[in-house]
């Protein structure tokens, strides 16, 4: 959000913008690099109205990383309740993914680089989320192939870090595929890989089993009816 030096903003207008402008600062110099006069200066504030919003850097970078983060489940979520069967709910899923990477390679550098190598709340926050996607892709993996709760969050552990490789990778070599390419890619090669795994039965009985990976209807809503 690029905003005239001096311009008045209302208040959620300008924390918004300083949201905008720490996210590109923090990619660029990482969390020690970027300093709140730093900020301050490249939003065209002084340091006193950056405080009024923020009390600290520590907590401009927290509301940071919820807003970005709730911005990648929201369109997740999205992508999720759109499809009508599991693989399509697979690859709409990676294709928001991949789509959020496209358009916000600041954010996911922050959320997925720079996070990850600051404090244990900063790891947290990032671990919540590939938590909770997991927890949809073991959804899938548990309809499809009939597994087991611990192997089907074993495999939608790998997927999603899986995802994530992919995602630094692309964005490293300067994007070499288009991004709906690299969706289909990781679409595929998770799709055969428990699709039909494994050919013996269903490791789960009729009824349900304990501990069977949750997800709110209606984002699964193809799922059978012993999976909630």
């Amino acid at each position: 959000m690029s905003v005239p030096i001096g311009m008045r903003l209302r208040a959620a207008e300008r924390r918004a913008q300083l949201l905008g402008v720490a996210r590109r600062l923090f990619a660029r110099d990482g969390y020690r690099g970027a300093s709140m006069e730093s900020i301050a200066e490249a939003a065209g504030v002084t340091k006193p109205v950056l405080y009024q919003h923020f009390s600290s850097k520590r907590a401009l970078y927290d509301a940071l990383l919820a807003s970005e983060l709730g911005k990648l489940t929201e369109e997740l979520e999205t992508a999720f309740s759109q499809a009508e069967g599991n693989e399509e709910r697979l690859r709409r899923g990676f294709g928001a993914y991949v789509d959020f990477v496209d358009r916000n390679e600041d954010a996911f550098r922050l959320l997925f680089t720079e996070a990850l190598g600051l404090d244990a709340d900063f790891q947290e926050q990032v671990a919540e989320f590939r938590r909770w996607v997991a927890g949809r892709v073991a959804v899938i993996i548990a309809a499809e192939a009939g597994l087991a709760v611990p192997r089907a969050r074993a495999l939608a552990a790998a997927i999603v870090g899986m995802a994530e490789g992919a995602a630094g990778w692309w964005l490293d070599e300067r994007r070499p595929l288009d991004a709906g390419e690299l969706a289909d890619e990781l679409t595929g090669l998770a799709w055969k890989g428990f699709a039909h795994f494994p050919a013996g039965p269903r490791e789960f009985p009729a009824g349900g089993a304990t501990g069977t990976p949750q997800a709110p209807s209606p984002l699964e809503s193809d799922v059978p009816a012993d999976l909630p």
